[in-house]
């Protein structure tokens, strides 16, 4: 096991009075690929940037390499130089892309042969070797994606963050920017911490998923998360033809999730009050290793998990079949 290169301890922080984010302890192996996942405003990217010393915790501390942080520590301009966010909507100075890709190394004040050197390496691991000369303006969105990306990557960072780094480009660039991300990892030993609404990618990319929700680390997956209201004790309504029996009814907790794995899939109803049934049909099969992960449409989409054997002995390889996704009450959890 490789030694935590972040670490956080009691970590808070509010915007105007809100809890944004609350994290008693995490910690982020050196060399490992973490996606953090979670619907808007889980606290995803604030964590990134609490993580990459850009805002200040209202409490808690942050340590890497075993030394505490912040952002009037000694050593944080040190730190803060082998770790490097890129944006969702990344910024490039309106020059060419040989400017901005060199431009961390400028401010460094190396000379142009070692940085014209470094700036055709980083746009050649990007996939955008020639491009010195092209002007922001004319890129694409994927592109320009990967321009932010070898300005990071020229700094050769330890840590690398990234902040939904395929959510405006298209597919053909998601799977080169998923390849990318595996292969500097790969032959860089970077950390590589990445927020990411495609819980598929996460499964795909990393060694660890941090689902979020409501600013807290939560356990299971974040794939079935619901929004509502509570009609009467313990029922909270999600759709107009939708109820779910919860085991709290706050009537200021307005939010469920049913992790994939605690939804059983049955070929006829559960009666009993200690379990939700819902009627649905399937639209889509995607095989795991040993578990398949089916999506229906039961009103609102929904996922479960199967083993390969329940799969095959059921015939559920049928799309858009008749099926009952049945779980327990205990095993919805209410924020």
């Amino acid at each position: 096991m490789n030694k935590p290169i972040l670490r956080v301890e009691n970590l808070k922080k509010c915007y105007n009075g809100k809890l944004a984010l609350e994290i008693p302890h995490l910690e982020f192996e050196a060399g490992g690929i973490y996606a953090l996942v979670g619907p808007n405003g889980a606290g995803k990217t604030t964590l990134l940037k609490l993580l990459n010393l850009l805002i200040p915790p209202d409490e808690g501390k942050i340590y890497f390499d075993g030394y505490e942080i912040n952002r009037s520590s000694s050593n944080a301009l040190k730190v803060r130089r082998q770790m490097t966010l890129v944006m969702q909507d990344p910024i490039l100075f309106r020059t060419n892309v040989y400017r901005n890709v060199a431009y961390g190394l400028s401010v460094r004040l190396y000379n142009e042969k070692a940085m014209a050197a470094a700036v055709s390496d980083a746009l050649s691991m990007v996939g955008l070797a020639g491009f010195e000369d092209r002007k922001v303006r004319q890129l694409s969105a994927g592109e320009a994606q990967r321009v932010a990306l070898a300005r990071a990557l020229i700094l050769e960072p330890r840590v690398l963050f990234l902040d939904e780094p395929t959510a405006n480009v298209d597919r053909r660039n998601i799977q080169m920017f998923e390849s990318l991300i595996k292969k500097i990892n790969a032959e860089r030993g970077t950390t590589i911490i990445l927020t990411t609404h495609d819980l598929s990618q996460a499964y795909r990319l990393t060694d660890k998923i941090i689902p979020l929700l409501d600013g807290r680390i939560v356990g299971g997956s974040l794939e079935n998360v619901f929004y509502g209201r509570i009609e009467e004790p313990g029922v909270m309504s999600i759709s107009p033809s939708i109820r779910i029996a919860v085991p709290n009814h706050r009537p200021d907790l307005t939010g469920i999730y049913i992790d994939p794995g605690d939804i059983v899939i049955m070929a006829d109803p559960i009666r009993s009050d200690l379990w939700n049934c819902l009627k649905g049909r399937i639209i889509s099969v995607t095989f795991e290793n040993s578990t398949v992960r089916l999506t229906l449409d039961a009103g609102v989409e929904l996922v479960a998990l199967a083993t390969r054997n329940d799969f095959q002995r059921m015939g559920l390889d049928v799309l858009n079949r008749t099926v009952y996704a049945s779980f327990k009450v205990a095993d919805v959890h209410v924020f």
